[in-house]
């Protein structure tokens, strides 16, 4: 059997924590710099199903979930998880650089699925170089967004099911998830 030579581009998005209940300018400034215009705004969730991240972060936690005008191709997404990474260094508590203010899990979205990537391994993840594991988290069927077995609890929980759906028609219309130039690309 032939390998394929086309790579379709993904939605970038990013779940977001921060410690508001109202999106912090600084925030959304910061993102727009590093990924571009922000397409979806989503709307912020309160994170209180865990305490995973209260030592860190505190308490008042919120997660929302953002997209981007611009899109990837999927095997690229460690580059993105880099750029995160880096963004919650730079906007780490200037009293303590080891607490981290905001957390960005940077990601993306094809017409089936949302993923995640990871630099921890896990039973689920799949291993994609780089340091990196992509989780996939959520599939996309009969109009819904549906968890996998090993998400996380919010994901499980899912209230973004309203922004995401809203994220993939508009990444669906924008009809961005074919080729960047539309030939194919070699993998």
């Amino acid at each position: 059997m032939k390998a394929s030579q086309f790579s379709e581009n993904a939605q970038l998005l990013a779940f977001v924590l921060q410690p508001s209940a109202e999106w912090l300018p600084e925030v959304i400034d910061t993102l727009e710099s590093t990924w571009g215009k922000i397409r979806h705004l989503g709307k912020l969730f309160a994170f209180d199903k865990t305490p995973y991240y209260t030592p860190e972060m505190g308490e008042g936690l919120y997660r929302g979930v953002v997209s981007f005008e611009k899109t990837i191709p999927p095997e690229t997404i460690h580059l993105e998880k880099e750029r995160s990474n880096a963004l919650e260094l730079s906007m780490a508590q200037a009293s303590n650089p080891d607490a981290r203010r905001v957390n960005i899990d940077i990601g993306y979205m094809d017409l089936d699925k949302v993923v995640l990537p990871s630099y921890k391994r896990g039973p689920f993840k799949l291993y994609a170089g780089n340091g990196v594991w992509l989780d996939m988290l959520l599939t996309y069927a009969k109009g819904q967004f549906h968890p996998t077995a090993w998400a996380f609890e919010d994901f499980k929980r899912n209230p973004y099911q309203h922004d995401l759906q809203l994220i993939r028609e508009k990444f669906k219309k924008s009809g961005k998830n074919n080729s960047l130039d539309g030939t194919a690309v070699r993998l």
